[in-house]
């Protein structure tokens, strides 16, 4: 081994190795698990260390001293949401061994910003990089946790839905039936179906008034499927015994990418995996003896509960901003979380959020690292804080297993929230649900609902659509025997079928007839004649498909919902599990909005508007040539870059054609897709596969800032573990206390 540069860090008890293989990727050789850590952070700090200082003032809200004015407003939302405070109670509340997990963590961070100069981005804005500190890494977790937990909107707009509309309508739109509904292997389940209350529906869209050319959308416009999708595979679906695991997270994408690729080993263990920097935490990663997963699970985990002004507390923080003047923030919380209002109704609430609780966020999930099997990989993740996830597991026994993972309220009963009736305990773990070797031998999570949620009441709700989840059941059945390199090409299948409904019911609108005598809808049915079934960069009609459908959709709800949005002008419709509703009334004819005389008049006009937004957006090419690929951009940027626009070339990655749409397995919009790809087996870290949409180094200048997309663009196979290069390694070496 050829050794390069020698850091001192206090706390080592030996010498700590980092090598670099192929594409820049750290391993981290220690004598114990704890040392291991320090050389983490310092591989992490080596990489990332912009991407530490953007994390931690993401969470913190101070991004407007980096980008000046235009970050005021998300500066000032996370102020307001005390996120800061929350991680000094979060530290406080941690266990010895990950309070020393942090701090070795800690010290390897600090050994890279004691001796290098500041990232290219702060060495640009004339900033310095600060040091980091173990609440820093508490903050990442917060974010982590909040982004991945909801907003209990949904709580809020079914309370003005019940005030608004017949009861029967409600319980139609907010309903949990789903038109792809599956068991835990991905395989049909039985569901209900979403019967249309149709008198009822009727003389709502009788009432709705004419929509107005600046009419707000009612629909939440954001259907990114933030998650994942995640299966394991038990021994009896390969060859050789072994289980298998497969992993790809769903987030947005940026550049430098999320997560971070490395190797930790130690006398009695190895890792390999990726983190979050900032975040000493495998997320998706194997073991000798596990390999683990997780996917988002939408839980309940927000109440908005219904305070006095009695139970406010207020204060003021300076939000500091590059080429501005310094802006004032009041920040009004209590003891349920902090305060918005007053609303319409003249309610204050408070936004109570299970992450700000004693115990929210921990490292509890490290614990994987070190478990022996999926029954202690199950126990370690139904203890630990954090997002709600569900988890899969793989051991070397050739077993899997599904479990849940952060805190659960628990809850009395329903209705308006009142700080008498807000939760004040989390479920035990024991009460969580888990599944072990299930007798199919599969387990399939994709951030649908499943019954095995619903053993516990109150874990979650408004679930995504099981659509993913039902399309890898269905590769899944193509049987055979499976390895690393058949899941990671299942994890980029493009078919979205789920828009096969859509063509279809165009296909009963532009006839012969119809199409004559327009010539633009004769365009349109040729583009829909010609779609492939796929979400691939070259099918064509898809783009006409997908706006139709959100335009279907925004009128129709829009209609059904003007009740409510008169009510207050804030209200968005944000269920997530609203297709089987809108498919419902798209297949009764006498269901239509305001001022269409029948519903093939509804369906032609939308068309028409649809055709229009395609030529706006491709003003050279016709839908009937109009590649999925042209509107399906990478969208991967650095966040300087709109700052420097002369560097975008240099900061951002390449704006390539991505496949996929949000109902495919492979989920993909522009500026959001995998943002890992994962494909191992316990014990085989020489076969494990994995994609990461950039590289390894956060630095532009560097060989590896971006080496890694292509591969990733098309899930061309990677090694996880690849081979070492001989380079020069960095060496930690223990400082005596006195000499620290």
């Amino acid at each position: 081994m050829v050794t390069g540069a020698v850091h001192g860090l206090p706390g080592l008890r030996a010498d700590v190795t980092i090598e670099h293989g192929a594409g820049g990727v750290p391993t981290v050789r220690a004598s114990c698990l704890s040392d291991c850590w320090a050389g983490l952070g310092h591989a992490v700090a080596t990489d990332r260390l912009f991407q530490l200082d953007l994390l931690r003032r993401s969470a913190a809200g101070r991004l407007a001293e980096l980008f000046g004015p235009p970050a005021v407003a998300q500066d000032t939302a996370q102020r307001r949401s005390g996120l800061t405070a929350a991680a000094d109670r979060a530290l406080g509340d941690l266990p010895d061994d990950q309070r020393a997990v942090l701090t070795a963590y800690t010290g390897g961070v600090n050994a890279v910003i004691a001796a290098a100069p500041p990232p290219l981005e702060l060495e640009v804005l004339g900033l310095p990089m600060e040091a980091w500190r173990p609440r820093d890494s508490l903050l990442v977790a917060l974010l982590l946790a909040r982004m991945l937990s909801g907003d209990g909107e949904h709580h809020r707009m079914r309370g003005l839905m019940d005030r608004s509309l017949p009861p029967e309508v409600v319980g139609f739109l907010l309903g949990e039936s789903d038109p792809y509904l599956v068991g835990l292997d991905g395989r049909p389940a039985d569901g209900r179906k979403a019967d249309p209350p149709v008198r009822a529906l009727r003389a709502l869209l009788a009432e709705a008034p004419v929509p107005s050319g600046g009419a707000r959308q009612i629909v939440a416009s954001d259907d990114r499927p933030w998650g994942s999708n995640a299966l394991g595979l038990s021994g009896s679906h390969t060859s050789d015994g072994r289980a298998l695991l497969a992993n790809d997270m769903h987030l947005p994408l940026g550049a430098p990418a999320l997560f971070h690729r490395a190797g930790l080993r130690w006398p009695d263990g190895r890792v390999d995996g990726v983190t979050v920097p900032g975040l000493p935490v495998f997320v998706t990663g194997v073991s000798a003896t596990l390999a683990w997963g997780a996917t988002r699970l939408a839980a309940d985990v927000v109440e908005l509960v219904e305070v006095r002004p009695s139970h406010l507390t207020t204060r003021r923080e300076r939000i500091l901003v590059r080429h501005g003047d310094p802006v004032e923030v009041e920040v009004r919380d209590s003891p349920w979380g902090p305060v918005e209002g007053p609303g319409p109704d003249g309610l204050l609430l408070a936004r109570h959020w299970v992450g700000r609780d004693p115990g929210g966020v921990d490292l509890g999930l490290g614990a994987l690292m070190t478990a022996g099997d999926v029954e202690a990989g199950t126990q370690a993740a139904r203890r630990a804080g954090g997002p709600p996830l569900n988890v899969l597991l793989a051991d070397s026994g050739g077993r899997i297993a599904w479990t849940v993972s952060g805190r659960f309220p628990v809850r009395d009963g329903a209705g308006p929230v009142t700080p008498d009736r807000a939760w004040t305990a989390h479920r035990s773990p024991h009460e969580l649900p888990h599944v072990t070797d299930p007798a199919s031998g599969r387990l399939v999570s994709a951030n649908n609902g499943v019954r095995e949620h619903g053993q516990v009441p109150g874990l979650a709700a408004n679930h995504f659509s099981a659509r993913r989840a039902a399309r890898i059941g269905e590769l899944l059945d193509a049987g055979g025997t499976w390895d690393e390199h058949r899941l990671l090409a299942l994890q980029s299948d493009t078919d979205a079928q789920f828009y096969g409904f859509y063509r279809d019911l165009a296909l009963t609108v532009l006839t012969d007839s119809v199409t004559r005598a327009d010539e633009q809808r004769g365009r349109l049915r040729e583009a829909v004649r010609a779609w492939d079934g796929t979400a691939g960069t070259d099918a064509i009609g898809l783009a006409v498909l997908v706006a139709w459908r959100e335009l279907l959709r925004e009128s129709l709800f829009a209609a059904l919902l003007s009740r409510c949005a008169a009510g207050n002008e804030d209200f968005v419709y944000c269920w997530h599990s609203h297709e089987s509703p809108l498919r419902a009334m798209l297949g009764d004819a006498s269901l239509f909005p305001p001022p269409h005389r029948d519903q093939r008049s509804f369906l032609l006009f939308e068309l028409d508007v649809c055709g229009g937004l395609l030529r706006h957006v491709a003003p050279d090419t016709g839908p009937e040539a109009l590649r999925w690929g042209v509107l399906n951009p990478s969208g991967i940027r650095h966040p300087m870059s709109p700052l420097a626009p002369e560097l975008a070339a240099l900061l951002d990655l390449p704006q390539d054609e991505m496949p996929g749409c949000p109902e495919s397995v492979c989920a993909a919009r522009p500026g959001f897709g995998p943002a890992v790809r994962l494909a191992a087996s316990p014990g085989r870290p020489a076969q494990a596969l994995l994609n990461l949409p950039g590289g390894q180094s956060g630095d532009p200048r560097s060989p590896f800032y971006r080496d890694q997309f292509a591969a990733w663009l098309i899930a061309a196979p990677r090694p996880l573990d690849p081979p070492p290069t001989g380079g020069a390694a960095t060496r930690l070496v223990p400082i005596p206390p006195g000499q620290a």
